[in-house]
């Protein structure tokens, strides 16, 4: 089992659309894959159609509190679901100091039928995001490719370097910034590009998502890029994303 968090303090990059679809893909590809959503607002859940408040349904909150008996929303055979909702902001500004809650989720037998549990989490830089962080492999930034996002990306590095440093049970790997909603078009985003690739080398995923009618449209229908057309540009991208993120933890 391993266990992604995709992280930033800035909302509209993306970062759930990435979740989402990532899972999705994963999903897809043959490996079994949890997502768990542990943003107050749920939008994972909004995303996939599916209800934040089903009380038969294992919720992020029962999670924190330690609930061990696991039963989530069932997408397909290779694709689970644990939603958020307003419940789980209780926990955004508690201490993690004593130890992990969520941590507790790696001795749960459930869990470790998964090959990837894809964590979404708040835009904030807050307790929530340190819970994820500290029961994570691995962890990822989108960005959006503007200017200021490149003090966007800083903070949130920032943000887990310190988090994780004070996590001695725990050091996630920083995969890498992956970049959103790009317009080639722009003027700008070569420039922006060899800088991001000058910061971060290796560090900054090679494969980008475009800006895009189909995924923006997408929640709308209740649709990822699975469901996109073999041929659509998005989906294509976003597989070829995911074939590098499999590559990069070398499954």
């Amino acid at each position: 089992m391993k266990i992604i968090s995709i992280l930033c303090q800035k909302g509209g990059v993306g970062k759930t659309t990435a979740a989402v679809n990532i899972s999705s893909l994963l999903s897809d590809m043959g490996y079994k894959t949890m997502l768990i959503d542990l943003d107050p607002q749920g939008n994972v859940a909004t995303y996939l159609n599916q209800e934040k408040n089903n009380n038969n349904k294992t919720s992020s909150v029962d999670l924190l509190e330690g609930v061990v008996d696991i039963n989530p929303i069932i997408m397909n055979d290779k694709f689970a679901l644990i939603t958020s909702d307003q419940s789980i902001s209780k926990y955004n500004q508690e201490k993690i100091i004593g130890g992990s809650k969520l941590k507790k989720i790696r001795n749960i037998p459930y869990f470790k039928n998964f090959d990837f549990v894809i964590i979404d989490t708040p835009p904030t830089m807050s307790s929530l995001v340190q819970e994820a962080l500290s029961t994570s492999d691995y962890y990822m930034i989108p960005a959006k490719p503007e200017f200021l996002a490149v003090e966007g990306v800083a903070q949130a590095m920032n943000f887990a370097k310190k988090t994780i440093s004070q996590i001695p049970t725990n050091n996630p790997i920083f995969l890498g910034v992956i970049l959103n909603q790009v317009d080639n078009r722009r003027s700008s985003f070569l420039d922006f590009l060899n800088e991001l690739r000058y910061l971060l080398s290796d560090k900054l995923f090679e494969s980008h998502i475009s800006q895009s009618t189909e995924i923006a449209d997408s929640p709308f229908y209740a649709k990822t890029v699975s469901n996109f057309p073999e041929n659509s540009k998005a989906r294509n991208e976003y597989l070829s994303l995911v074939k590098e993120l499999v590559s990069k933890i070398e499954i």
